[in-house]
């Protein structure tokens, strides 16, 4: 696969884990670029023998990512002020109210877990990469992703459920 192809199919999911990770579109408009920069400066040295090409492609992006948590100093990287942004028109007003209204709370709940449960459900509903590619890409077990997404699932029903976001 060239760099172009690899370009051409993985671009909207590269820019859609980074903008639910940052949700500033100028922001995951930089980080994206950086991604591709590092695929490209890099891509003449990666071996598929040791990993496949999107376990690759998804750990250059999430360190990246994180690259720039460290630099802005960001602990907190969902942003309930930019949802609007992210919600497409529905068809009426009604639907409109709702949908933004489902959207805001299941950030604010997604909001309430830890880091390492924020980044798995990302990588997992954004970037819809298996079990063992997010286990590669976060260098943990299969099982482990497993059960932290099973458990990070459950509390987020339960928050829904029973929590006035």
């Amino acid at each position: 696969m060239s760099f172009e192809e690899l370009y051409d199919k993985y671009f909207s999911r590269v820019y859609n884990y980074i903008r639910y990770r940052v949700i500033a579109p100028d922001m995951a408009d930089d980080i994206v670029s950086l991604v591709f920069e590092k695929v490209l400066d890099k891509y003449a040295a990666f071996d598929p023998a040791k990993a496949n090409i999107e376990v690759w492609l998804f750990t250059i992006a999430r360190n990246t990512l994180m690259d720039h948590y460290r630099r802005a100093k960001i602990r907190n990287c969902l942003s309930i002020s930019d949802l609007e942004e992210l919600i497409q028109s529905p068809e009426s007003v009604e639907k409109a109210v709702e949908v933004k209204d489902l959207g805001e709370r299941v950030l604010k709940a997604v909001a309430r877990l830890s880091d390492k449960e924020r980044e798995i459900i990302a990588l997992k509903f954004t970037m819809d990469m298996t079990n063992r590619d997010i286990a590669e890409t976060m260098g943990l077990s299969e099982s482990n992703i497993g059960v932290i997404l099973f458990r990070a699932m459950k509390q987020l029903k339960e928050l829904m459920r029973t929590e006035a976001l």
